[in-house]
């Protein structure tokens, strides 16, 4: 049946044509009824007659039609017209990841994207019994929206024996067999999918196919004997965990590859992982614990509190003695013996109280109130300080009584000393400064620079534990423990890290400092291996 733009077959009108396949073609059409688009495939009218090869079609339309997920595109349904098979598929707008290599090779996030959605549906197609056959990049159909959707399943490749591989192959198909398949071997399984999946991949990502030739056998005799040359030797800058995992994915022993595709995609998605912690911000872990601050102990803290409250207290009590001073020899005394007898005892009273320094209460609030008295202890002139607060009238009169021997008596003189003594009250506010701001201490800084490098070196750590995690669930599915070359230096970072702990639980910088050396040292070498 050769089918024309705008003829119509059943009800289905032909709008175009989007390829041509070893067993079929596949064309654009119309429902006229829905005014739905969908894609039909047509099995090639020389092909019919074999019955073999119908019956295989059938079968696959069945099996294809079980298979609903959001990267294979869906198939609608089958109808017979003119004793055809025809096949109505999903019409997947587009272009295929073949077209989109002719803009040259994608950036490894994007085709590590790409792939491991076809990898998702291979593995729920191989859950259910389905191996593609004939994997390559023209048959992964790339949306707007950047979703892939895997076709053609069954349909370029529809069984193993030669007869019908030789039909089914063609050049481009040719480039992504397996040698398993180019042996024709009649044991194929779903690893011939993966190592299709891996042939592709390395395209993508380098532009080049890792097998080429002049003519078939060149191509055969290449899978089946030569070793691909590594990606990162064509592109330098691709990462080391991708160019291994394409690497295992083209082993030419399929027990060396990748046993299932749910292996495959989660070795990528850890590839994946690794480059966004390269690229964004890790998120805060949880701290290791970390030893308190060291409380700064009470004697230091209460010193100069407990100076001052004495410093306040000579203070008062060197006012209180000016006070009586000023009273004493004020120009509102009398000059008579008979009143300034009772006076004159009032100083030696006052010498009595030193001795109660410790209960310098009442005086210690008096202090702000009066801070002016302190300064004319200094000089000898009595009616200056107190002048200050009398009247003129008063202040008048106090002039002659300056002359009077009396003033002058030497029994007076213990009266002044104790006015002089609020002259080292300048002096008071010195000593609490240098108690107040204690010089640095050397051990604290040190102890406050490990723990922040501890902090710093924990967000690495984290970070690499969780790549180690990731692919230990990756080589566990496939039967297969992680190296001693990953987990050597793991085990002595996690050592070294506990150690540096336990040195700042036990204040000890020193030996917090030795052991974050020797476990940066590690968290380099495992970085390393991650291409980090």
């Amino acid at each position: 049946m050769d089918l024309q733009i705008g003829s119509t077959i059943g009800d289905y009108q032909v709008v175009g044509i989007l390829g041509a396949g070893g067993m079929g073609k596949v064309y654009k059409v119309r429902n006229v009824i829905s005014d739905r688009l969908e894609a039909m495939k047509v099995l090639l009218p020389d092909l019919a007659s074999q019955t073999e090869l119908a019956d295989r079609f059938l079968r696959e339309i069945k099996v294809q039609a079980s298979l609903e997920h959001p990267n294979i595109a869906s198939l609608h349904t089958a109808v017979r017209v003119d004793n055809q098979l025809l096949m109505l598929m999903e019409f997947v707008d587009g272009m295929t990841l073949e077209q989109r290599l002719k803009a040259g090779p994608l950036p490894p996030a994007q085709a590590v994207d790409y792939i491991s959605q076809a990898l998702s549906a291979l593995e729920f197609a191989h859950q259910h019994g389905v191996i593609h056959r004939d994997i390559k990049p023209a048959n992964m159909m790339l949306t707007p929206a950047g979703v892939v959707k895997l076709m053609d399943f069954g349909i370029a490749k529809a069984a193993t024996d030669q007869r019908l591989t030789m039909t089914g192959t063609t050049m481009g198909s040719l480039y992504y067999m397996s040698p398993e398949q180019i042996q024709g071997a009649s044991d194929i399984d779903s690893r011939a999918d993966l190592y299709s999946v891996g042939v592709s991949l390395y395209e993508l990502v380098t532009g080049q196919r890792p097998f080429d030739g002049d003519s078939q056998f060149a191509i055969m005799s290449a899978h089946l004997q030569k070793m691909p040359v590594p990606p990162v030797v064509i592109d330098p800058k691709l990462p080391q965990g991708l160019n291994d995992a394409i690497l295992m994915s083209v082993a030419k022993d399929r027990a060396a590859r990748f046993q299932t595709a749910g292996a495959f995609r989660n070795a990528l998605g850890n590839i994946a992982f690794a480059a966004q912690a390269i690229t964004q911000p890790v998120s805060a872990p949880a701290p290791i614990p970390m030893p308190a601050p060291m409380p700064v102990p009470a004697v230091i803290a209460q010193k100069p509190r407990s100076r001052r409250g004495l410093w306040m207290a000579v203070g008062a009590l060197a006012t209180a003695a000016a006070v009586i001073a000023a009273i004493e020899f004020g120009p509102w005394k009398e000059t008579k013996a008979a009143p300034q007898t009772p006076v004159i005892q009032q100083p030696t009273q006052a010498q009595t109280p030193p001795p109660l320094v410790p209960a310098p209460q009442p005086a210690v609030q008096q202090t702000p109130a009066e801070p002016a008295p302190a300064e004319p202890a200094p000089t000898k002139r009595t009616t200056a300080p107190v002048g200050q607060a009398l009247p003129p009238a008063r202040a008048s009169e106090a002039r002659p009584a300056l002359q009077q021997p009396v003033v002058q008596q030497p029994i007076q003189q213990p009266a002044q000393q104790p006015a002089q003594e609020p002259a080292p009250q300048p002096t008071v506010q010195q000593p609490p400064p240098p108690a107040a701001a204690p010089p640095p201490d050397p051990s604290r800084a040190a102890m406050q620079a490990a723990r922040e490098r501890m902090m710093q070196l924990t967000v690495r750590v984290n970070g690499i534990h969780g790549s180690l995690q990731s692919m230990q669930r990756s080589m566990a599915s496939s039967g297969l423990n992680l190296s001693s070359k990953f987990t050597d230096p793991a085990g002595l970072m996690d050592g070294y890290m506990k150690g540096a702990s336990d040195a700042l639980n036990d204040h000890d910088p020193d030996s917090a400092k030795s052991f974050l050396d020797k476990a940066e040292r590690q968290v380099m070498i495992l970085e390393k291996l991650f291409n980090r």
